[in-house]
């Protein structure tokens, strides 16, 4: 099997994908001066402004970001895939304001990450970027103005917020699923997708579509339906397919501060005396918990730990060998499955939403065995081992 250069990668890279993505270029070093000369300015407001104290009663949002800021960088998840369920599940947050901290904090971390994976010129593919990304963006505006409610604080969604939850772990269960069915493969894929007719093009903006519909229920999605399509439907190397996923999510993340943060002015909070929230985006509400409902207070506690932890889940995704990458990729993504199963109490009680979980799991799984099965078929693709073909227009 022979490969045309520059577009695809031989059956089975080096273990540490070759010398130069093993050790950190200069030019990599370099675009890690980018979170410090955030953080400096992160620090330099936070005293100015005196909101230290704030910050420290937030700490827990601080933690979560520890860990998701990482999965963030390294797994075509984003940061909402744990900070949703965490605050949601855990710390008992809303749904939508769940979702618009997982954006917000996107905004900073994730957009952090793909501008040093743009900097140290890491593998992407910039079609796959461009036509998620974009697509991704109208499914989002589409979903946040048919299913939510501008007039409530936080733009609520007018779907139950248990079934929000329910539809996110599914679609994870998802990825864990045909992830895990890659790993039987001997040729990971190429590093850029091979063939664009019109089937590929219409998947992809499918996919970005319809992540932008999850993102803008959960702040997290196009990365997870774009990564599924081009690396387990049009086969694209998961190498390649985790930092164009997250160039693809910084695209939506951005959008989503905008709309929610700065337009609809959510990260606008004004609390009484006690902390507690009072107002937001001008309008006075409560008096509500700021662990709970302090947005603002939230995203700041969490920009320093973003800024750092999703470029190291960058670095690290890069340098892991293929199958650990993918291991780890199935791995985060049944994590969460297992913690819906745990937390959410509406799994443990409602009839209802048990039906739509179990028959969603199975539909969900069946579907993309399917999809990853007949792929070459319903793509019009040739299969892995046939000669590539050249990319058409």
């Amino acid at each position: 099997m022979s490969f045309p250069a520059g577009n695809a990668i031989p059956l089975r890279i080096t273990q540490r994908f070759g010398a130069r993505f093993s050790r950190p270029s200069r030019r990599s070093l370099v675009a890690y001066a980018l979170p410090a000369a955030i953080t400096i300015t992160w620090l330099i407001y936070v005293l100015a402004a005196g909101e230290l104290d704030r910050l420290v009663d937030l700490w827990k949002a601080s933690i979560t970001m520890i860990f998701g800021s990482f999965v963030a960088g390294s797994t075509p998840q984003g940061g909402g895939a744990v900070a949703f369920p965490v605050l949601t599940k855990v710390l008992e947050v809303p749904a939508d304001v769940a979702r618009t901290f997982s954006l917000s904090i996107q905004a900073v971390g994730m957009t952090t990450a793909a501008l040093i994976i743009l900097i140290a010129r890491r593998p992407i593919d910039v079609r796959v970027v461009l036509t998620g990304g974009m697509a991704g963006m109208v499914g989002f505006l589409v979903a946040i103005f048919a299913v939510g409610d501008s007039n409530t604080p936080f733009w609520q969604s007018t779907i139950a917020a248990p079934y929000i939850k329910v539809t996110f772990t599914l679609l994870l269960a998802a990825m864990s699923y045909v992830v895990f069915l890659s790993l039987k493969k001997s040729d990971h894929g190429t590093l850029k997708v091979r063939v664009w007719n019109w089937r590929v093009w219409t998947g992809m903006v499918l996919a970005g579509f319809l992540g932008g519909i999850a993102s803008a229920l959960t702040g997290s999605g196009v990365d997870v339906l774009v990564f599924l399509f081009a690396v387990v439907l049009a086969g694209l190397h998961p190498r390649v397919g985790v930092p164009t996923s997250i160039l693809a999510m910084a695209f939506i993340s951005v959008l989503g501060i905008i709309v929610f943060g700065i337009i609809h002015q959510q990260l606008n909070i004004d609390l009484n005396a006690s902390g507690e929230v009072i107002g937001v985006g001008g309008d006075p509400v409560g008096p509500l918990p700021a662990d709970r409902f302090d947005l603002t207070g939230l995203w700041l506690a969490s920009i320093p730990i973003v800024v750092w932890g999703a470029p190291a889940g960058t670095y690290v995704a890069h340098i892991l060998r293929e199958d650990r990458l993918i291991k780890f990729v199935a791995g985060m993504a049944l994590l969460e499955v297992i913690s819906t199963a745990v937390f959410l109490d509406g799994l443990h009680n409602d009839p209802v939403l048990i039906t739509f979980a179990i028959v969603g799991l199975i539909v969900s799984l069946s579907v993309v065995g399917l999809l990853s099965k007949y792929r070459h078929r319903l793509l019009n693709i040739p299969p892995d081992t046939a000669e590539p073909a050249e990319d058409a227009a």
